[in-house]
């Protein structure tokens, strides 16, 4: 099988990441017009019962892209590979069951007694957390089968897919809500349409990529043995990352009413967008890290691990301090909504600082599972969670949406302070000097960027939504233009080690 480098790889995976967030941008105004803001509330309540419920995944899928980087080659290992899958696909039979009947049997208790709806009846939004489920279980199996393309490195297809099932889940939904109903239960069932095909496409694929030995292949235990351990310590991982970062989100969920909640949402919106920006770079990453380690280069991947870094620092560190620092003006020029804008401005201010930070902080977890060490970031997620739990209900029962949006930046930041230091010294001796200057410096140079810009912002955003878009573009562009010259190889880097790396494979 051909394999593209991971520049390809990687640029590849942007467009298709940039395609899916674009269009998501662009079409919520329309959603937020068309349903209101309790019903987009509701989008954003099946944000988080989605996050929380991929809990059942258990570690699996990741484990699965593991296991096919590491032994990718010959029809041989591909029929191994595709046992696995067979695998995992009979595990997750039963917890896709427990998954559509568990919540369909909450689904009363959650739209009478949790959410806080002023104007849908509780039958309507029963329904929709019912459909809920279901959309719920098929993106499990939906994810298992991308993993198991991920292994194998197939982005281009991968994105592709994804492109197609974006479209149709956005502009099919914009359609669906603009000329044939604005019902939120036809919303959702068209919704769970889409997730269905999402799964079916992704099946196909895989079942022809990684073949089972035979059509009748059952539960291979040998070949789940080993990878039960790995695993289990990314299933824990998980559960401590979703209650680290989805926590807030619940409380929320119950504290406000579904309409501020909406609002909320596209607090929620932009600051996963910020952190979902390094994905299409972790999905290419992430396999060729553990392929390298696999092969003993542990130097080309430590080269790999810094120049990915210091290039997702580069657009993260200016894009989280420009959405910071003008929240209100964006969301204005996006949505054209004063009233979300006015409730949006002073919670994402915190919450995009918190994001640029996350994004960068998932390194240091990157970096342990290609040494295949992830007990260290399992020990430091449930510190963590002791402390996050107690800091959030205090900051959100007292405080609200905002006290929940310092307290949550204030905790990524204490952690930042100390944990990626811990992190390059027990595995990569010699690496967090650079590391941190880096750092160091894109900060600086970003806070430079937004002095400059200021009175250019303050000149031109208005009333006018082109015109405040084009003030905030420009003050992202000077920004990471500032940031870009203050190392001016930075670039060039990337690109040489993730060329050469490519190349000796």
């Amino acid at each position: 099988m051909k394999k593209l480098s991971v520049v390809h790889n990687t640029t590849i995976s942007y467009l298709g990441q940039a395609y899916t967030l674009l269009v998501g941008i662009l079409i919520m105004p329309f959603y937020l017009g068309h349903l209101g803001a309790e019903v987009y509330g509701l989008i954003g309540f099946y944000a988080v019962l989605q996050a929380w419920l991929t809990l059942l995944d258990a570690g699996m899928s990741p484990s699965l892209v593991r296991e096919i980087a590491h032994h990718q080659g010959s029809a041989r290992q591909l029929r191994k590979s595709g046992w696995l899958l067979r695998s995992f696909e009979l595990i997750f039979v039963p917890l896709a069951l427990v998954c559509v009947l568990g919540v369909w049997l909450a689904s009363p208790w959650i739209a009478g007694q949790w959410l806080n709806a002023q104007h849908l009846a509780p039958q309507t939004l029963a329904h929709c957390v019912a459909l809920m489920g279901v959309m719920v279980a098929l993106r499990l199996y939906a994810t298992l089968y991308k993993s198991g393309l991920q292994g194998l490195e197939l982005h281009a297809w991968l994105n592709a897919a994804n492109v197609l099932i974006a479209t149709l889940r956005y502009f099919g939904g914009l359609a669906l809500v603009a000329w044939v109903s604005q019902d939120p239960i036809v919303f959702f069932q068209f919704q769970v349409a889409v997730a269905l095909l999402e799964t079916l496409i992704f099946a196909v694929k895989a079942w022809r990529m990684l073949p089972a030995p035979h059509w009748y292949s059952g539960f291979n235990q040998a070949l789940i043995k080993p990878v039960l351990p790995f695993a289990a310590s990314l299933s824990l991982s998980s559960v401590l990352w979703i209650l680290l970062t989805q926590l807030d989100k619940v409380l929320l969920s119950s504290h406000l009413t579904l309409k501020d909640y909406g609002y909320f949402s596209l607090v929620a919106l932009i600051s996963t967008g910020i952190i979902m920006l390094i994905n299409p770079l972790v999905q290419t990453l992430l396999p060729r890290m553990t392929a390298l380690m696999a092969e003993g280069r542990d130097a080309d991947m430590r080269r790999l691990y810094l120049d990915a870094h210091r290039f997702i620092a580069t657009f993260i560190v200016p894009l989280s301090a420009v959405i910071a620092l003008h929240g209100d003006a964006l969301v204005f020029a996006w949505s054209g909504d004063r009233a979300a804008a006015h409730w949006v401005g002073p919670v994402l201010f915190w919450y995009a600082l918190g994001s640029g930070i996350l994004s960068l902080s998932g390194f240091q977890f990157y970096l342990q599972y290609a040494y295949g060490r992830v007990h260290l970031h399992l020990w430091y997620s449930l510190a963590s969670a002791v402390v996050t739990v107690p800091v959030l209900v205090v900051a959100v029962q007292f405080h609200g949406a905002l006290g929940a949006a310092i307290a949550w930046f204030a905790l990524r930041l204490v952690s930042f302070a100390f944990w990626p230091a811990f992190i390059h010294r027990r595995l990569a001796p010699g690496l967090h000097r650079q590391w941190l200057h880096d750092v160091l410096r894109i900060s600086l140079m970003s806070a430079l960027g937004l002095a400059v810009t200021q009175p250019l912002v303050q000149a031109m955003a208005g009333d006018n939504r082109l015109q405040t878009f084009l003030a905030l573009a420009l003050c992202g562009l000077i920004s990471l233009l500032l940031v870009a010259g203050s190392h001016r190889p930075s670039l060039q880097r990337v690109l040489l080690i993730f060329n050469r790396v490519s190349a000796q494979r």
